[in-house]
């Protein structure tokens, strides 16, 4: 159904040139406008720009109302894959009314319009909605983000081939599936209605069992991890903590016996003791360094087993947790549907 410049100026021509009864008066700087826009619009068309092809057609269409720019529109939604709509438009033709002054070519659009819409109509697919579970009766069906008439539910309805949304709402329960239809294709969706995750009452609180009993599902085993991560916390800084203390104490050791080192006025000051006589010197700073490496040392063994204990523990916790149940498989499911001369898809989420 390609289009060439010249069969689409052909098939305008006349509504630029005619103004019939049922149009209005179509003056020069009309037909000017209405015949650039229908050339953009074989441009675009033949380039495969249908959507942009299809804006230039009905604005030329709103511009001169005329069956054979019309004509053009329609295989433009046609090979957009909009089927519904283009039946409609090629409909929208073959029930103007033309009277004797009409061109021929307006004519000639009203029989191809019915020819390509008998060949159009069997390929538009269907689709049948039903909604079943508590609260059926009063659920808001929406397709594709669009309320779904409630005198349409059960009934078979056109629509265009493609992937839709369908979903059923209630103020305690839902369901929604994503349904694939192709051309000629009966399609039959069963949405069954699932309570919804939290209850709404009064505005959206949530209701309690008597007693004030939280209904919030908390996650088996979430304590216990949390205890575990803490004490691997704990236990890594700990053992970091005695790396530090121990590194210290080295350093403290390797001052002191650079001080045991030195003579000091010929005494040694590490033993106390004088190389020419057997005074008793003052051993304050050894004493100092003493200390201080012993500190350091039982500070860092502490610190160790400190750490060594919250690791064992923290792994222990983390690998005895309980671990949370998988969802209900009957929380969100898509079933295949399958009857005599239709196919399509059930579900619940």
């Amino acid at each position: 159904m390609r289009l060439s410049k010249g069969i689409g100026l052909l098939l305008v021509s006349a509504a630029f040139c005619a103004s019939p009864a049922w149009a209005q008066p179509i003056n020069d700087q009309v037909r000017i406008a209405a015949r650039t826009l229908a050339d953009e619009g074989f441009a675009l068309y033949d380039q495969g720009k249908y959507a942009d092809a299809l804006d230039k057609f009905e604005r030329a269409d709103a511009l001169v109302n005329a069956p054979t720019v019309k004509l053009l529109a329609a295989r433009t939604l046609e090979k957009l894959g909009r089927l519904v709509e283009a039946a409609e438009k090629y409909r929208s033709i073959t029930i103007l009314q033309l009277d004797d002054k009409a061109p021929e070519a307006f004519r000639d659009a009203q029989e191809t319009a019915a020819k390509e819409l008998a060949a159009l109509t069997p390929r538009i697919p269907t689709i049948e909605l039903t909604v079943q579970g508590a609260g059926a009766e009063i659920a808001t069906v929406m397709l594709d983000g669009k309320v779904f008439p409630r005198a349409l539910i059960g009934v078979k309805t056109p629509l265009n081939p493609g992937v839709h949304r369908v979903e059923a709402d209630t103020p305690a329960s839902s369901a929604a599936l994503d349904l694939k239809v192709d051309e000629k294709q009966a399609a039959r969706a069963v949405l069954e209605l699932a309570p919804k995750a939290t209850a709404e009452h009064g505005g959206g609180d949530i209701v309690t069992p008597p007693g004030g009993e939280d209904t919030t599902k908390k996650t088996p085993g979430a304590t216990q991890r949390l205890i575990g991560y803490v004490s691997l916390g704990v236990g890594g800084a700990a053992a970091l903590g005695g790396v530090g203390a121990l590194i210290s104490a080295y350093v403290s050791r390797s001052d002191m016996e650079a001080f045991c080192e030195r003579r000091v006025n010929g005494t040694d000051p590490c033993t106390n003791k004088s190389l020419t006589n057997d005074t008793p010197v003052s051993p304050d700073r050894y004493v100092d360094y003493r200390n201080g490496i012993d500190t350091k040392a039982t500070l860092s063994t502490a610190l160790f087993v400190v750490g060594g204990v919250g690791l064992t523990a923290g792994v222990v916790l983390l690998l005895t947790a309980p671990k949370a149940k998988p969802a209900s498989p009957t929380k969100a499911s898509v079933e295949p549907w399958v009857g005599i001369g239709s196919v399509g898809l059930r579900g619940t989420f």
